[in-house]
């Protein structure tokens, strides 16, 4: 028979290093699960997550931090003593996302909805917990009943009293010399005098995944910058990662703490990062609609910020664009901006990767999450390749990029056989067109792997670049009405979901590999 005492420990195991708490709180999931809860974590979780929270969703292994296992029993971000989250601490993840990572933020859903998410996931953990509990008990050859298993979780799995946070301290320079004392003491070690995350090289949190200490000046903060956040991090830990809750001698010194890590943060950075969903509006031109991205009428546009956040996530990457638009009442023309210091425009070689953006689109009025559609709830995307705006006078072959190259066979053949001779274009691959007139391909897809072309009418989707003093100006267009299978409708007085993503060709992106934008909502002017 397995004793009550044993299991405890194989509990505390599981939690992570002695002193460590299983990161849960303690909901039935026969009480708390509604058929409307089921429905929206598949849609917006399970990608990651996998349907049963253990983090092996589909697009799982495109991710880095991974996505949370919530049967592992550890949550991050806890307002407890005892490293159990709340239901307001998952509430508040969801809302805020968790930058530094693909967890984008949910506060455009209602409170309802939010609320059934939270305890869903909680359930998901809850039996997580008892399901590795159980199996366990059979490795180990020991007795043990499924009541005896949820009499041992729940026993551990009661949040304990929240942590105090007291009152903010002030921003005056002899507090923040005293928090500067107490932050040299306490956390310079990892992260560093500067706050640059430059204390160590390596750090692993507790499921053996690499991590790294947080870079304070950069405003990427996982769980808020409030006071109440930084020091409930700082008196709770992070628990299953190599961040400690505190030992302080008084819990006020973590206010001083707290105050000087505010002072660190770049002003402005936070904003540069923070993903929320926006209206974006298309506005009728009032002259011709303008096709290149140095048409003087882009002006008269107004601009919007849209953060992007890698899906593989690194510090140096593309961290937003700036989105207008026009139409002129049978056309829609978008305009893309970012930052990328090295113009990326070749493909003819192994280790050579191109810039590139899309932008995607659903009609849905409640699309799934931004990764590729969903069966039967398809997307539209546009993508432009910087190395098919070289395409557009003639389509490069390998000569091109290796001219000293010794030709092959090639040279001696009659022209009509050419085109066999390169046998992804005999059978019609269009990544080997012998002709490419636009450097935009319409595109569909219902999901993870099925990525195709949009339909077997040619899609109005073209597009124009210019890359200089270390930007790139991209300009799609593509007519209002749906001309091809597949097509979204753009008419004016409408509005659907749009999504963005952009490629560095420089970082190795391609595929999977990309930045992305969250859902915003494009409006379509009358």
């Amino acid at each position: 028979m397995l004793s009550c005492s044993t299991a405890d420990a194989v509990l505390q195991e599981e939690a992570g290093p002695p002193g460590a708490e299983v990161a849960l709180a303690a909901y039935s999931t026969s009480q708390r699960a509604p058929q409307r809860a089921q429905e929206l974590y598949e849609q917006q979780c399970a990608t990651c997550h996998g349907s049963q929270g253990m983090g092996d969703g589909p697009a799982a292994y495109l991710l880095s931090p991974s996505p949370r296992d919530f049967s592992s029993g550890r949550f991050r971000l806890v307002s407890t003593v005892n490293g159990v989250p709340t239901h307001d601490d998952v509430v508040a993840t969801l809302k805020r996302g968790m930058p530094g990572s693909a967890m984008p933020p949910w506060d455009w859903m209602s409170a309802e909805d939010i609320d059934l998410l939270a305890d869903h996931v909680l359930d998901l953990a809850f039996e997580g917990q008892v399901t590795n509990l159980l199996a366990w008990a059979v490795e180990q050859d020991e007795e043990m009943s499924e009541q005896q298993a949820r009499d041992l979780v729940h026993s551990r799995l009661t949040p304990g009293e929240l942590v105090d946070v007291g009152t903010a301290a002030p921003s005056d320079p002899v507090t923040l010399q005293a928090g500067r004392r107490l932050y040299m003491k306490w956390c310079a070690p990892c992260h560093g005098a500067d706050g640059t995350g430059s204390g160590v090289e390596e750090q692993w949190n507790d499921n053996g995944s690499p991590t790294n200490p947080r870079d304070f000046t950069a405003g990427i903060f996982k769980g808020g910058t409030s006071h109440t956040d930084l020091v409930r991090r700082l008196l709770a830990g992070m628990p299953g990662s190599p961040m400690p809750a505190a030992s302080l001698e008084d819990d006020s010194e973590a206010a001083l703490i707290a105050a000087y890590i505010q002072s660190m943060i770049t002003p402005g950075s936070m904003q540069k990062v923070q993903q929320r969903r926006q209206s974006l509006t298309v506005g009728k031109a009032s002259g011709a609609l303008p096709r290149e991205p140095g048409d003087a009428a882009w002006s008269d546009a107004p601009s919007s910020y849209l953060a992007l956040m890698p899906l593989w996530w690194r510090d140096l990457r593309v961290e937003g664009v700036l989105f207008q638009a026009q139409h002129d009442g049978s056309e829609v023309a978008v305009r893309l901006s970012w930052e990328d210091p090295a113009q990326d425009e070749e493909l003819l070689g192994q280790p050579l990767f191109s810039d590139a953006a899309a932008l995607q689109l659903s009609a849905e009025a409640d699309p799934p999450i931004f990764a590729m559609g969903a069966t039967d709830q398809p997307v539209e995307i546009g993508l432009w390749k910087a190395a098919w705006e070289r395409d557009r006078e003639y389509v490069r072959d390998i000569e091109d990029h290796l001219p000293n190259t010794m030709l092959d066979n090639r040279g001696e053949l009659p022209a009509p056989l050419h085109d066999l001779f390169v046998t992804a274009r005999a059978v019609g691959n269009r990544q080997a067109a012998a002709a490419r007139p636009t450097p935009a391909e319409a595109l569909s897809a219902e999901g993870l792997g099925t990525l195709a072309p949009l339909g077997p009418v040619q899609s109005t989707w073209n597009a124009k670049a210019t890359w200089a003093d270390g930007y790139w100006d991209v300009v799609f267009t593509r007519s209002l009405a749906a001309t091809a299978q597949g097509e979204v409708a753009l008419s004016p007085g409408t509005t659907v979901n749009v999504a963005f993503a952009v490629w560095d060709g420089a970082a190795g992106d391609r595929d999977g590999q990309k930045s992305i934008s969250i859902w915003h909502q494009l409006e379509i002017a009358r």
